[in-house]
């Protein structure tokens, strides 16, 4: 039973992209209860029942896994919450737009669900058709009038039914828009609503900003939290830091807390476990000390070191991290050695930067095949080998370096050189950012005088 001054601790599966399979959610789920949680939101983008064709009723071996996870949730004390995002093409005017929606919480309902929320968010904040303009003052207008009636019916059918809403606007600042201010003037007090912070993906969220929302909404807000979530222009991020910036006082002015996470199932455990220590005592949250009980938890001790070192590599996210700092430092200390005419051959800094990349190097190694914890290898694998071509072409530029001081041949080390760091570029996924691309290119600039040189 967990202490936490927040009522709501949830997880939302809410991201575009690849959502998860039955067993991945069944997983998180079990995960959740071990750790706190006390509800699931199903909500992925790129459910075409869930979103882009929400009119359709789900196969019926999609129901029966469904009724499973259902069922699981119960078991562990997880309220499973189905959302629809029907917003995408809806008619607010239309009585057969509202029967596709309650005949969809229909059957969520008669497999034991009692939770439901409607997505309106990421959507255009216009009017698609004729007669919702002469129905509706406002978009707002329209959004409160489809979820009260949506209350009215869950209601009346089951008055333990509760419902939610994602606006059209959830993120942002005072004063907030006009919409806002209508949904809280208009909508039921029971209706929760979302709020994501003052951005999409926020640093940070104070007491204050959630304490105007609130006002604005006459209500505690829910809040949305759009870290460690990946998707989008983020899917070249690995989001494996721990959550920071969340004020301690947020409970005074929440009714609950909600955490999107990312495609990789298992890789957003690593933050889920810092999001319950902040949930279970947000005054005393350490979010290092968290993190590192996290990696040792989801990596497994004996292969700590090796995430570990992968990690503080894979900090940048909207939290705003300083990104591989330590990487940062031994690569700065390298270059300025370098360019103050120290030989790569027995430069101290040169070399700690070398030994710093054998040691992504075996940690790269350790990872891909001797952890135990193979859904995460497999959620970490594309970062994982990025941070090995990394490794590998940094040193490859030391290489080069040392070769030209002692005078040796260096075309077939510039080439290869060259060809690992196209390799890299082509790269789809992000790590350690740029912080190595100065020293590449003092080595092939030293490289290319040499040549010109020799001519």
């Amino acid at each position: 039973m967990s202490n936490s001054p927040f009522p709501i601790r949830g997880v939302i599966e809410g991201f575009y992209g690849l959502f998860y399979t039955a067993p991945e959610r069944n997983d998180l789920i079990s995960f959740m209860a071990d750790h706190g949680y006390n509800q699931y939101i199903y909500g992925p983008k790129n459910d075409r029942q869930h979103r882009a064709r929400w009119r359709e009723p789900y196969p019926e071996f999609i129901m029966k896994q469904f009724a499973e996870t259902v069922e699981h949730s119960k078991e562990l004390g997880i309220d499973f919450c189905y959302s629809i995002g029907s917003g995408v093409s809806i008619n607010y005017a239309s009585d057969d737009d509202f029967h596709y929606i309650t005949t969809k919480f229909q059957a969520f309902y008669d497999i034991g669900v009692r939770t439901f929320m409607i997505m309106l968010d990421d959507i255009s904040a216009e009017f698609l058709h004729k007669e919702e303009k002469m129905m509706f003052a406002s978009y707002g207008e329209a959004h409160v009038s489809l979820t009260n009636k949506l209350f009215r019916w869950l209601k009346s059918f089951d008055p333990t039914c509760q419902l939610a809403i994602c606006p059209t606007d959830y993120h942002g600042r005072a004063p907030f828009s006009d919409y806002i201010h209508v949904l809280g003037r208009g909508l039921d007090p029971e209706i929760d609503i979302y709020y994501t912070g003052p951005d999409i993906c926020s640093e940070t969220i104070s007491e204050q900003d959630a304490a105007d929302f609130a006002k604005a909404v006459k209500r505690k807000p829910i809040i949305w939290d759009n870290y460690p979530v990946n998707d989008l222009g983020m899917t070249s991020e690995m989001h494996i830091g721990p959550i920071s910036g969340r004020a301690s006082k947020l409970p005074d002015v929440c009714k609950g807390f909600i955490v999107n996470t990312m495609p990789q199932a298992e890789a957003s455990k690593i933050a889920l476990l810092t999001f319950a220590d902040y949930f279970e005592n947000p005054e005393s949250y350490n979010l290092w000390d968290s993190w590192e009980k996290a990696l040792k938890l989801i990596g497994g001790e004996e292969h700590y070191h090796a995430l570990r070192r992968f990690a503080e590599n894979s900090l940048f996210s909207c939290l705003g991290y300083q990104d591989a700092e330590c990487l940062k430092q031994l690569t700065a200390n390298a270059l300025s050695a370098l360019q103050s005419g120290e030989l790569a051959t027995n430069s101290i800094n040169v070399q700690n930067l070398y030994e710093y990349l054998d040691s992504l190097d075996e940690a790269g190694y350790t990872l891909k095949f001797r952890m135990t914890n193979y859904h995460l290898r497999n959620n970490l694998a594309p970062w994982i080998e990025l941070m090995e071509s990394w490794a590998w072409v940094a040193r490859r530029a030391i290489t080069v370096l040392r070769a030209l001081e002692k005078n040796e041949e260096v075309d077939s080390l510039v080439n290869l050189l060259k060809e690992s760091t196209l390799e890299i570029e082509k790269h789809p996924k992000k790590y350690a950012g740029s912080i190595l691309y100065p020293l590449i290119e003092f080595a092939l600039a030293k490289a290319e005088k040499k040549s010109v040189l020799r001519q």
